[in-house]
């Protein structure tokens, strides 16, 4: 009868003093809404620098074409991530999005400092590139300012 409680406790106490890391991130943003006609939707980008290597981890383009020839216009994305392979698996990518509020959840495996690295960009429009250094052990929370192409950014730390 002893045994399984004490089995119990020590897998308790095991968990508890090892350390927790995120294993995702939460992205709170808006797109802003232009009062222009050729309004186009902006590509996002969202991706992790560290520096030994960089990751996407969202990738809002435009998906009409097996390639798409303006994902060069995501400059930082595109020398970082972007040239170095074919444009990321299904699951992070998808069609650009048009104003509105947005909350995006991402995987970060287990990192713990990095730069989370954000790029909005619109055709006849303009760039907005935002970085925020994250220390999981350190914060949960960050807030970003707007930007020309994007709204105040939360971001939440969190498993």
């Amino acid at each position: 009868m002893k045994k399984p409680f004490l089995l119990a406790a020590i897998l308790a106490s095991s968990t508890l003093a090892s350390p927790v890391f995120a294993n995702n991130i939460t992205v709170d943003f808006s797109l802003p809404q232009f009062s222009t006609q050729d309004y186009n939707s902006p590509y996002v980008a969202i991706w992790t620098e560290t520096t030994a290597e960089s990751n996407s981890l969202l990738l809002w383009h435009s998906i009409k074409r097996k390639e798409d020839k303006w994902l060069v216009d995501i400059r930082r994305w595109w020398r970082k991530v972007g040239r170095y392979g074919e444009v990321p698996a299904d699951a992070i990518t998808g069609a650009t999005k048009g104003s509105g509020d947005y909350n995006v959840t991402l995987d970060i495996g287990d990192l713990t400092k990095f730069n989370l690295m954000i790029e909005v960009v619109r055709e006849d429009g303009g760039r907005s590139l935002l970085r925020q250094a994250i220390d999981t052990a350190k914060s949960k929370k960050y807030t970003l300012k707007a930007d020309v192409e994007v709204g105040e950014i939360t971001i939440n730390v969190g498993k």
